[in-house]
């Protein structure tokens, strides 16, 4: 395993072990008391498969979104920076977070999406993370 699938291996390892000192996953919703989020719950929520994927994949974990019930502080505030991705730009962000020649200051994020998801998958993940920003 290399430096970066090390790397990626320990933030997950430092999420879970944020989700487990805060008492779980965050709750979803509109902060008013709704259901606990986890991969179980979401996997249940037909209507909308991305934010089900956002859960199953672990990216809450270590990165903020609301509308995903992220509360992860190691990796970038997606609320913050999704505003800044089309669909293209965002899908090359997910499945070659590290493109060879361009220089990043986080690398932690997961390199495999692009072989732990189908191409599908990654569109109804993209799909959802855009449908936050309108939302």
């Amino acid at each position: 395993m290399g430096a970066r699938g090390r790397a990626a291996g320990l933030a997950l390892v430092a999420g879970a072990a944020v989700l487990l000192a805060l008492g779980g996953p965050a709750r979803g919703g509109d902060g008013g008391g709704g259901d606990i989020l986890t991969p179980a719950t979401a996997a249940r929520q037909p209507a909308d498969p991305g934010r089900a994927l956002f859960v199953r994949m672990g990216c809450g974990s270590c990165h903020r979104l609301a509308a995903g019930a992220g509360i992860g502080q190691v990796a970038p505030d997606l609320d913050l920076l999704l505003p800044n991705y089309g669909a293209a730009s965002l899908r090359a962000k997910i499945v070659d977070p590290y493109p060879a020649g361009v220089p990043e200051e986080f690398l932690a994020m997961p390199e495999d999406f692009g072989r732990r998801m189908n191409a599908r998958e990654v569109d109804e993940l993209v799909d959802f993370l855009l449908g936050t920003v309108r939302d």
